[in-house]
């Protein structure tokens, strides 16, 4: 009986001695875990990521979003496929031929981002020296965001328009089917309105310095003034009615 139950105890006793090594390795394991964790965190910078250009594609293999400074070159882009430029958008012009000698002189890169459809039409530019939309050349350098309906007819945008002699104008832009629509403007001339236009004129609201080009005024002005489609100033309020016209 004594013999059985020294056995026993030894056998507890071991059990013991294991379970004490193991739960010891476990903390001592645990513990470094932690210390070379701090450490890492302590120490370690996170890289910077060098590309020339990025190109995402959805699950079907079709470049969706282009990323680059300019954007990378596409195989689904509609605007830089003239076969499919002159199928989808010239049909819009009586003179198709003529339409396509001057898409040919159109700016169609990016600083930024484009994001399309799947069926490779524009919808969204984020950047500088945004593309020009493909129903004609920009007057300025633009750089902000503009978005396009499904068939790359560009519908709207906001950013900042920079002229050749360096002066910059701010301006967010609403369009419908027939052109420009709505614009929110704050112009270098001092100009500061919004303007809603339509098939017979023009309407604008807001102020202007003294010899405003987008007011036609020679003195400071403030109020509501509509043009016809001709630009002629047809009816205006203004609001300075205390200075000389």
């Amino acid at each position: 009986m004594e013999k059985e139950l020294h056995a026993k105890l030894a056998k507890i006793e071991n059990k013991y001695k294991w379970l004490l090594f193991t739960f010891v390795l476990f903390t001592s394991i645990l513990l470094l875990s932690f210390i070379l964790l701090f450490v890492y965190s302590q120490t370690t910078e996170f890289g910077i990521i060098r590309a020339k250009g990025i190109i995402i594609e959805d699950d079907s293999g079709r470049d969706r979003i282009l990323i680059g400074a300019p954007i990378p070159d596409s195989k689904n882009r509609i605007r830089t496929d003239t076969a499919k430029v002159r199928e989808h958008w010239s049909k819009k012009y009586e003179d198709q031929d003529q339409f396509m000698s001057w898409y040919s002189d159109y700016l169609h890169s990016t600083d930024g981002i484009v994001i399309m459809n799947e069926k490779g039409f524009d919808r969204v530019l984020i950047g500088d020296k945004l593309a020009d939309p493909n129903s004609g050349k920009r007057l300025f350098e633009a750089a902000g965001m503009t978005w396009n309906d499904k068939e790359g007819w560009e519908m709207g945008g906001a950013g900042v328009n920079t002229s050749a002699d360096g002066k910059a104008r701010s301006m967010i832009g609403l369009d419908d089917s027939e052109g420009e629509a709505v614009h929110l403007v704050a112009l270098e001339d001092g100009t500061k309105a919004l303007i809603i236009g339509g098939a017979n004129g023009r309407l604008m609201i807001g102020m202007s310095d003294k010899n405003g080009q987008w007011f036609q005024n020679e003195q400071e002005f403030i109020g509501v003034k509509f043009f016809d489609d001709e630009g002629k100033v047809v009816w205006e309020q203004k609001m300075n009615v205390d200075q000389t016209p």
